[in-house]
């Protein structure tokens, strides 16, 4: 018998079976329960995350000859049809290589025949976004004012890239990412009923690496289980996946904010000798390190992180010294794309070099350098008193005056104009510093044998 990979063995064929979307799940059952079922769909969302196997449900649940309560009964010979993929009123279309007018033009001649068999003619144009501006517009009257008893579904990974005028004229439903724990749910269900040994790890790397999308999850987890020949655990998934797992991510974590460049880097040589994928470790580090700020900023992580626990060891390090790490690793992926990624990764590893000594900035305003804390404060100049005692206008006035020194005062000779108009300042100046002495003259009465203050 042909072997059937987990991805298409194990795809939902009915409303309840679909992990991840309830949201869609319960708007189009709704709709099948009440006769509320619109002419055309758009199904919006990632790749791999269930948006073509909702659209064959909702084709086997308008067609089901017994169908209960919105779900396909699953066992009438229509509902085996659209499983086997041959059933007459189900149509469905490749856009990224049937993406013409031609193709479209098809679709509106064979639009006006009525069902063959089932009870709706359902089309389903997937990666719709690839269709042409000229296909779009031949479409735009059919979807508006399609043939009674005939559903319209566009399936697209790029939602932006649909015209206005097709927008308008269809439902819109989108489809989310599936939560890591979900996926982890549906691969262990997978182990259970392909009788595979599997550790809890090794499923939380696949859904991980699987990065919200069912079908990749299911696709490793098959290619893991030959590779293992059976078993499923954390070393398996290592070498397979070419990542590590989060403990070893959360360890390397630590070297750096405590330091500890060369344990880091030697780490660092030692996964690139065993050929692990640096760029995807670098990726999983900025990752765990986000997740450490989010942890340390929130306060309550609990709905924005999985595990919160794991994340308690990070809590005594300073959220400086997190915010630092955080812009030595994104700098270093971003230099990794211009040089190679060890060179790129351990030059960002020695940047960590001062992390350990990074303090909260409430510590860093209180803390004296012991250094400092016994030295004498400077005196100032006498130039630096006058400066900082006088507006600018009154320093240039000093600055024209003749100066003098007898007796240990210093007397400066102002000009009789500029002594009345900065008086205040200048005898302001004098009760600062009892050493100065302002003698105003006019002009021409100005002693020659004076110098200037500079």
């Amino acid at each position: 018998m042909t072997y059937v990979p987990f991805a298409r063995k194990y795809r939902p064929r009915f409303f309840s079976e679909v992990i991840g979307q309830e949201v869609p799940v319960r708007i189009l059952k709704n709709a099948v329960r009440s006769g509320k079922v619109a002419h055309a769909y758009i199904f919006a969302g990632p790749r791999g995350v269930g948006k073509t196997t909702v659209a064959r449900i909702l084709a086997k649940a308008l067609n089901c000859i017994n169908p209960k309560d919105g779900e396909p009964c699953g066992k009438c010979e229509n509902c085996l049809e659209i499983d086997r993929g041959n059933f007459p009123d189900l149509i469905e279309m490749d856009a990224a290589s049937n993406r013409g007018i031609d193709d479209i033009r098809a679709i509106k001649e064979a639009v006006s025949y009525t069902p063959i068999k089932g009870n709706f003619k359902v089309y389903i144009i997937d990666e719709a976004h690839m269709l042409t501006k000229e296909a779009f517009n031949a479409l735009l009257k059919t979807l508006e004012e399609p043939p009674p008893r005939t559903v319209f579904i566009l399936c697209t990974t790029e939602y932006d890239k649909i015209i206005p005028t097709i927008l308008s004229r269809c439902q819109r439903i989108i489809f989310g990412r599936v939560r890591e724990e979900n996926i982890k749910a549906y691969l262990k269900k997978i182990c259970d009923q392909e009788k595979l040994e599997c550790e809890e790890e090794a499923l939380s790397a696949i859904a991980r690496a699987s990065e919200g999308c069912m079908r990749d999850a299911a696709s490793l987890l098959d290619q893991a289980s030959v590779f293992g020949e059976g078993k499923v655990n954390r070393e398996v998934v290592e070498s397979f996946l070419g990542i590590l797992s989060v403990d070893k991510v959360s360890g390397f974590m630590k070297l750096l904010l405590e330091s500890k460049v060369d344990e880091a880097i030697q780490e660092l040589r030692d996964l690139y000798n065993k050929g692990y994928n640096l760029s995807k470790f670098w990726d999983m580090l900025e990752e765990e390190v986000r997740n450490a700020l989010l942890f340390k900023s929130l306060k309550d992580p609990t709905g924005v992180l999985e595990n919160t626990e794991s994340y308690e060891e990070f809590r005594d390090y300073p959220l400086e010294a997190l915010l630092y790490l955080e812009n030595i690793v994104n700098r270093g992926r971003l230099e990794a794309r211009t040089r190679p990624a060890l060179d790129a990764y351990e030059l960002a590893v020695i940047k960590t070099l001062i992390v350990k000594e990074i303090l909260p900035v409430s510590k860093a305003l209180t803390k004296v350098p012991q250094e400092l804390s016994g030295e004498p404060k400077r005196e100032e100049s006498l130039e630096e008193k006058i400066r900082s005692g006088l507006s600018p206008l009154a320093y240039k006035a000093i600055e024209r005056a003749g100066r003098r020194e007898e007796d240990g005062k210093v007397i400066f000779e102002i000009e009789e104009k500029d002594y009345e108009t900065f008086k205040e300042e200048f005898e302001k100046l004098k009760r600062q510093v009892p050493q100065i002495v302002f003698e105003p003259r006019k002009k021409k009465d100005q002693r020659k044998d004076t110098t200037s203050l500079f």
